[in-house]
């Protein structure tokens, strides 16, 4: 898959296609009851539903956007504001901007779906590159993931029998520390 996507422009077609045809290998090669077999690639399937619509729902606004020219405008202002912009404090601030925008949007791919298109071509004009814009996506989400509440946080303390403001107590300190660590490597990477 690999190699396809990497090599001969796979998309979604050529990659569902190679899952299809692999799990039936599996299935062939472990010896699997039909049965079973079906069973657990339907509770597989129904796993992914949810990422499937969150994926789709985000790809759906980013063709709005996109055919709407919202993505073109937002790009316009966007940039006026960050032409010259220092490279260190324009990728701090999108790290900032990961991480609040990861409140409303929790799906790490209907961010990037939603974003890059927008947050990539802002890099280029800066003289970022898109690998360190992947970077500041990963750390902002990553950060705000351990005090998300809209995330899987609520739900895990829930489970552990854990206040939500004894964690907050608890990870505050360990936030704050990775934050200026992220930010620091973040800044070295621009300007290395």
């Amino acid at each position: 898959m690999v190699y396809g996507v990497s090599m001969l422009d796979w998309w979604f077609i050529e990659m569902t296609s190679v899952f299809l045809v692999g799990s039936i290998l599996i299935g062939f090669i472990g010896k699997i009851k039909e049965s079973v077999f079906v069973e657990a690639f339907v509770k597989g399937a129904s796993d992914l539903l949810g990422v499937a619509l969150i994926i789709g729902i985000a790809r759906g606004i980013t063709v709005l956007m996109n055919d709407g020219l919202i993505s073109d405008t937002m790009l316009y202002y966007a940039s006026n504001v960050t032409s010259g912009m220092n490279k260190g404090l324009f990728i701090n601030a999108m790290l900032y901007i990961y991480g609040g925008l990861s409140f409303f949007i929790p799906s790490s791919s209907g961010m990037a779906v939603l974003t890059m298109p927008i947050m990539s071509p802002l890099a280029d004009g800066v003289g970022i590159g898109r690998e360190i814009v992947v970077n500041a996506y990963q750390y902002g989400m990553g950060l705000f993931a351990f005090i998300n509440p809209t995330g899987l946080i609520l739900a895990s303390l829930a489970i552990v029998k854990v206040g939500y403001n004894k964690w907050l107590k608890f990870v505050i300190p360990l936030v704050l520390i990775l934050t200026v660590f992220t930010m620091l490597m973040l800044t070295l990477q621009v300007y290395f």
